[in-house]
């Protein structure tokens, strides 16, 4: 017998059951980019391994362990070139806006995606190879209110979302200017611990020195002495760093200053955050994070230009809706099933379902031609709140003048009224209650 075929190792499949839950969280991200005039922008799926390697870094986990990565077998040297699976959205987003000339339009440009990415890395609870992210990026808006606004923004998003005490994460690692002195003190301080540090830490430590701070099995209490990016700030990062943390207290925005926090990739630059539970603050916990990447545009081959984003993991956040028990994500929106009595023909129960549908309803039609019991029985089944039965058509055609029975399929009750009635008493808005009518 033939083994089943499943789901790559790391990955899952959506079901059926999941998908309102789905496509709620994308039409609150969706609503939310429209609201804070965002504009949406998609990028391919794959890019060239170098775009991965300049802007993130090679010392990256994600360019070092993480990256899927594929090649072609055939064609021309471009297509037999290698190439990785998006690992996050910002590289290409910025390859973008330095290819198309985005940089000509009216800024800071404001721009929304969301889709898949993809990380080899090992699976383990919450982390998945595939994964959904919700991604916005402000380019060209040097200025501490944009920090505050794209940490205001992903806060509302988890409050609309109905997550629960979720804080902010937040430090700054300076820039080029004050970079190197830090860069020095950390060289300083784990240079003389050495036996201490893994060996990534080690190899860390010559390549890029802030990414030691991201290694998971650093020792909390040498993490804890480490020097802190905040004592290295220059003037300027100083004043800029104080000015979000201002704003954010004004906005009554909850927030926690984390000196360990330097993010993992090679881009970022001043403002570095992440967002957790209160309470489950592990490194694998994170729900989503951001920061500033003043100098990525350069880096690929634009001129210098600030710019700053946000990552919301879709995936983590319905984990962590379902752990605090959360389950109105995964309630559908009222089902309507459409039923006919005998004699009732599939073209009225066609015409009957698209008027619904019209009216913004959704409608699931029951073309069968089971006894009228056997359809309602289906209905409930299916988890529709409501049934519209129409009546026999025989006496002519159907239309927003036909009188059809409404039932309310939880409550077990029902009521005559028009066809045109329908969408007004299934969201509650009738004017004057229909007559009741007995079971059937």
């Amino acid at each position: 017998m033939t083994d089943r075929l499943a789901a790559p190792r790391g990955t899952r499949d959506l079901l059926p059951d999941e998908g309102p839950a789905w496509s709620r969280l994308e039409r609150i991200a969706a609503g939310l980019s429209e609201r804070y005039a965002f504009e949406r922008i998609d990028t391919p799926l794959f890019e060239p391994v170098e775009l991965f390697a300049r802007g993130l870094g090679e010392s990256s986990d994600a360019v070092e362990k993480e990256m899927f990565r594929v090649s072609g077998a055939r064609g021309s040297d471009e297509e037999r070139a290698e190439w990785a699976l998006r690992p996050e959205p910002t590289a290409g987003i910025v390859r973008a806006y330095l290819e198309h000339g985005l940089q000509v339009r009216p800024g800071p440009l404001r721009l929304w995606m969301i889709g898949p990415m993809f990380r080899y890395d090992r699976p383990q609870a919450g982390r998945y190879r595939q994964f959904s992210q919700w991604d916005v990026e402000v380019i060209g808006d040097p200025g501490p209110m944009v920090d505050a606004e794209v940490i205001e923004l992903a806060g509302r998003f988890y409050a609309e979302v109905g997550l629960r005490n979720v804080v902010a994460h937040l430090n700054s690692i300076g820039d080029a200017a004050c970079r190197p002195g830090y860069r020095a003190a950390l060289v300083g301080y784990f240079g003389a611990r050495l036996e201490h540090l893994t060996d990534d830490s080690r190899r860390r430590l010559a390549v890029n020195p802030l990414r030691v701070l991201d290694d998971k099995l650093l020792e909390p209490e040498l993490a804890a002495g480490a020097p802190r990016a905040v004592d290295h700030l220059c003037d300027r990062c100083r004043a800029h760093f104080r000015a979000v943390c201002e704003l954010l207290d004004r906005q009554g925005i909850a927030y926690a200053i984390d000196h360990r926090l330097v993010r993992g990739l090679d881009y970022y630059t001043r403002t570095t955050f992440e967002f957790f539970v209160a309470g489950r603050e592990g490194q694998q916990q994170a729900l989503g994070g951001g920061g500033r990447y003043d100098g990525l545009v350069e880096l690929l081959g634009g001129s210098p230009t600030p710019a700053i984003g946000v990552g919301i993991g879709l995936d983590r956040t319905l984990l962590a809706l379902a752990d605090q028990g959360d389950t109105s994500l995964t309630t559908r929106s009222a089902l309507l099933a459409l039923l006919g009595r005998e004699g009732t023909s599939l073209g009225a129960r066609l015409a009957a379902a698209s008027w619904l549908r019209d009216a913004g309803l959704a409608v699931r039609a029951d073309g069968s031609e089971r006894r009228l019991g056997r359809q309602i029985d289906s209905a409930a089944r299916i988890g529709a709140r409501w049934a519209v039965i129409l009546p026999d058509d025989s006496a002519g055609e159907v239309g927003e003048r036909t009188v059809v029975v409404l039932r309310d399929l939880v409550a077990g009750e029902q009521q005559e009224l028009r066809l045109a009635d329908v969408p007004a008493a299934v969201s509650g808005t009738a004017q004057q209650p229909p007559r009741a009518v007995p079971g059937v």
